[in-house]
């Protein structure tokens, strides 16, 4: 047993989640693009219009490349035409407003001393601005052509960081996209349940209600 203990590896590298883990995006910022429109003088009913981006915007934030290709989308979901000079005003304002924030107990995360990424599902245009993050590899939703839960995107991120799975930790709050594909690569698994309300019976996966509570667990 003693040789066991003295074999197990110690946690270097910390991999989080962003949305919902270590921030969120302003709820208000989907008011702002409502009253950005407005200014166009283009005739948006805002609660039809809500209710087309809400099912969309995740999608767009995933998958699109630039601020630009996010207000195409939005533009054309809500079948309005733009001249070139104001699709680019929409998209130098959704760099301003949709602007996603941290969670209080980030700070948790920023300071912990092993190695620290992201890997998300957000766009990493969106987030690589936040000035707390500058320390952070964020690994966007393509890494590897592949986006998670998908095992490669793992893989890759521990190829680039050179970790082995027994070195690293996955930190995220959503069982199918950041614990589950974690713990079949052997990576501890710690689930972030700011709510309360996963029920798992699990005795490899670590759950916490806070990123406060993080750092005991690695």
């Amino acid at each position: 047993m003693v040789g066991d203990a003295n074999n197990v590896k110690m946690i270097r590298l910390v991999i989080f989640d962003f949305s919902g883990t270590l921030g969120y995006y302003d709820p208000a910022a989907h008011r702002r693009v409502f009253e950005k429109l407005k200014e166009f003088n283009l005739p948006v009913d805002e609660e039809k219009a809500a209710a087309k981006l809400s099912e969309v915007l995740p999608d767009y934030f995933s998958h699109a490349k630039s601020w630009q290709e996010v207000a195409d989308k939005i533009i054309q979901k809500l079948g309005i035409v733009l001249e070139l000079d104001r699709r680019e005003a929409l998209a130098a304002f959704l760099e301003r407003k949709l602007v996603c924030k941290l969670f209080g107990d980030a700070k948790e995360a920023l300071d912990l001393p092993q190695d620290k990424v992201i890997l998300t599902l957000s766009a990493k245009f969106a987030i690589a601005g936040i000035s707390q993050l500058r320390h952070f590899e964020i690994f966007s939703p393509t890494i590897g052509g592949v986006r998670k839960p998908d095992l490669k995107a793992f893989l890759a991120v521990l190829e680039k960081m050179k970790a082995d799975p027994e070195e690293a930790a996955m930190v995220g709050d959503s069982l199918e996209n950041d614990i589950l594909p974690a713990r079949a690569l052997g990576i501890k698994p710690i689930l972030l349940d700011r709510k309360g309300n996963i029920e798992i019976d699990d005795p490899a996966i670590t759950k916490i209600s806070s990123l406060k509570q993080l750092k005991k667990y690695l």
